[in-house]
Order: C-alpha cells, then structure tokens, then sequence
C-alpha cells in the first residue's frame, strides 16, 4: 500500500506519540520507585538511626549519673539515671516498632540493659545501706562490661542499619541503570523515524537519569557534597531535591555521630576544623569567635560539676538562639569542650553577635548562684595550686580573629592568635569582647 507523505508523516509522529507514551509512562514508574526508596531512607532508616544515637547518649548518660551518684551520693543523680533509663526502654520499643528484622537484636540489647539495671540497683542499695566500699568495686568490677556491651550492641544494631541504607541506595543506583537502558532502546527506535521531537525528549530525560545514577554512586561512595544539578520543577528535579536532602542529612549525622558533645549536642573538634577548612579554601572572609568562662573551674569546686554542667548547656542554648537570631543560617556554633564555644560567622555582625552575648550571660549568670554569694560578690575557692583565693561573679571572655585583616593559611594559626587574645581578654574583671585589629602585610 503505497501512503502519501502526509499519511507517511503522520505514521512518523503515531510512532513519535507511541514511543512518547511508552517512554513517559516507563519514566515516571521508575520516578516513583527511587522516590519510594528515597523516602524509605529518609523517613525510615534515617529516623531509626537517630534513635540509635540517642540510645547511645542514654547509655552514656546512664554510666555518667551512676558515677555521680555514687561520687556524690545525691538523690538528683539517682532520679536522672533512672529517667534515662526510661528513656532508653522508650526509644528501644519505638525501635522495635518500627523495624521488626532487628527484634532479635534489639531483644538482646534490652536483655543486656536490663541485666545492666539490676547491676546499677544493686549498686545503689550497697550505696545506701553504708557499704561505698562493695559499691566502687562493683562500679570498676562488673559494671564496666555490662555497658561496653550495650554500647557494642548499639554499634553493631548501627551498621545493621547502615547496611539497609545502602542495600537501598544500591538498589536505587540498579532501578537507576535499568532505566536507563530501557530509554536508550526506546529512544533508538524513535530516532529511526527521524522525530527531533523524540531526540529532544531522550536527550533530557537520559542526562536526568545520568545525573540521578551519579548522585546515587556519589552518595554510595560517601561523598555528600558535589552532587549533580538538575534543574526544573518535574519529578525529576523533585528527586533530586530529594537526594540532596538525603544527602545533606547524612552528612550532618555522620559528623554529629563522630564527634558531638554529649552535653551541648553542638559540633566538636572535628566539625569545627572542617568548617574552618572549608571557609580557607573558599577564600571566605569570616570571624573565629572563641567564647570562653571565666572563674568557671572555681564555680565548679565551690558548687560541684552537676551545676557547672548546667551553666555549659544553659551557655549552648544561649550561644545557638544568639546565632539564629544576629547571624545567618550558614554560621556556625560548636563546642570545642568544657566552657569553650567557638561562632564562625561575617565580621559585619561580630559586634552585635558579641555584645548580645555579654548581655545575655551577665544577666542570666547570677541564677546559678547561691544568694549569700551573690551579694557578697564572690567565692571563695581553691586556685590552681590548692590556695585559697577569692573569685569574682564569673564572666565571658571572647577573642575574635577576623580573615579580613589577618591572613590565615590554616587552623592552627587561628588557634595562636585567638589563644593569644583570650590571654588578653582574661585580665580584664568584666565580660569584654577582645578583636584582632591588627592587619597583616
């Protein structure tokens, strides 16, 4: 049967339409697949991995007040120990709640909490009925194994989740690669009629799928930060979006697992080395904010490191809504440990960052003391080498090194020169924020 050209080119766009058709319906199947498994990441494995950190915390937690109670003898520290110990029985029923192929482990970390508990009970019976003695050794004895193995339990319930994460990553990259090659066939048939409609649709949707396989291999191989960009607002940018999510949020949790401060849940030495290496290689011009107590070892043997303890997280939660409030959502707060903070953030707001600091912890500090103190002006308390002096109301010393004055090359030269600062700022009696005005040649 011999067709016309319009009948010819109307045949060429019904098999344009087809290919169309069985293209999109294929890309849009899978599309839903890798938003499942991205959803499944994010909304279940991720979830699941920070209880799993908040039951290592618990357990932490645990073995700290249990030290403290039988250091101190207080009721306070028995009541936090058993309220983290809630806590713990708490997240691990949720666990188990919401993923049922790690009951048997789960099972086992609770028999060995739980057997970690009667150890604790007996403990504090010993405590209490006169026999300290009995009670220190079984803290250094018998306790010491049971929570090195809730802890390892943890770890190894950890990878086993770890693991699922990347069976769904990888299986992800497969449905990523198989779609793929299907949209190559597909899209080669299509090219045989000579559609450019056609080319146009497979060159777009194969550079997506290409990015998307990428971003996929790029967050296997644990690498957070150069995914590809895929630029749009179709589903194709939504999972993308998605990816970069995923990404970012374990890159946060991998850092916040390595070395976050158990107190203060802020960025430790690590983070804070890495921020900083980031902002020199960028060129980036910023401040180095050290925030640092002064008077605080004598506060803490005059009242004890249970109230030290609260000073440190009260100061965290001060420093965190002071940096939400006069910074930008790209500053950084971290803890380098003890009454050391440290704010990475532009010049252009130290000052206001700074003074509203030395407001806000010269009005809040009095709370933490005792009202005798207080009206006195001072402590009396041992000084460093076991003298008795006399302290003042403590204070806030801050030392900033600014990158637009002073050229920096690494870390360390910013750790001398802020060092150098604090020295300074500490012989001054008042809360003061001390700035490296000097300029390098």
């Amino acid at each position: 049967m011999n067709l016309t050209l319009r009948h010819q080119i109307f045949l060429g766009y019904l098999v344009m339409v087809l290919f169309t058709l069985i293209v999109g319906t294929y890309a849009i199947w899978g599309l839903n697949e890798l938003n499942q498994i991205t959803a499944d990441i994010i909304f279940s494995d991720l979830k699941i991995g920070e209880k799993m950190i908040k039951l290592n915390d618990c357990a932490l937690a645990q073995d700290l007040y249990e030290k403290r109670f039988l250091t101190l003898q207080h009721a306070d520290e028995e009541n936090l120990f058993w309220s983290r110990s809630r806590e713990f029985k708490t997240l691990l029923s949720e666990i188990g709640s919401a993923e049922s192929s790690l009951k048997a482990s789960l099972d086992n970390l609770g028999a060995l909490h739980d057997n970690y508990i009667q150890q604790v009970s007996k403990e504090i019976s010993l405590v209490k009925s006169g026999r300290r003695g009995e009670a220190e050794e079984m803290s250094s004895g018998s306790l010491k194994p049971g929570l090195d193995k809730i802890l390892q339990q943890i770890r190894d319930i950890d990878l086993k989740i770890k693991a699922q994460q990347n069976k769904h990553i990888s299986k992800a990259g497969s449905l990523g690669e198989k779609a793929l090659m299907i949209m190559i066939v597909l899209s080669g048939g299509a090219f045989v009629f000579g559609i450019l409609f056609a080319t146009l649709l497979t060159s777009h949707l194969t550079t997506a799928i290409n990015g998307l396989k990428a971003a996929t291999h790029s967050i296997r191989s644990g690498n957070f930060d150069n995914l590809p960009e895929i630029k749009g607002a179709d589903e194709l940018a939504d999972l993308a979006i998605s990816f970069k999510e995923m990404s970012a949020r374990l890159k946060e949790l991998e850092v916040t697992n390595l070395d976050a401060n158990p107190l203060t849940k802020l960025p430790g030495n690590l983070a804070i080395e890495k921020e900083l290496l980031t902002r020199l290689n960028d060129t980036e011009k910023f401040s180095f904010c050290l925030v640092d107590l002064d008077n605080f070892k004598a506060f803490n043997d005059r009242y004890g490191y249970a109230r030290g303890s609260d000073i440190i997280k009260w100061l965290g939660e001060v420093l965190a809504r002071i940096r939400k409030d006069y910074g930008a959502p790209h500053d950084f707060l971290g803890h380098i440990g003890g009454d050391d903070f440290v704010i990475i953030c532009s010049p252009d707001v130290v000052p206001a960052i700074c003074n509203k600091i030395i407001e806000e912890f010269d009005k809040g500090i009095v709370e933490f003391y005792d009202p005798e103190d207080l009206k006195k002006g001072f402590i009396v308390s041992v000084d460093r080498n076991d003298n008795p002096a006399i302290f003042g109301i403590m204070t806030v010393s801050i030392a900033v090194v600014n990158t637009d004055r002073t050229l920096i090359r690494e870390p360390k030269e910013v750790a001398l020169k802020v060092t150098e600062l604090k020295q300074y700022a500490k012989t001054f009696a008042k809360s003061l924020y001390i700035m490296d005005r000097r300029r390098s040649r």
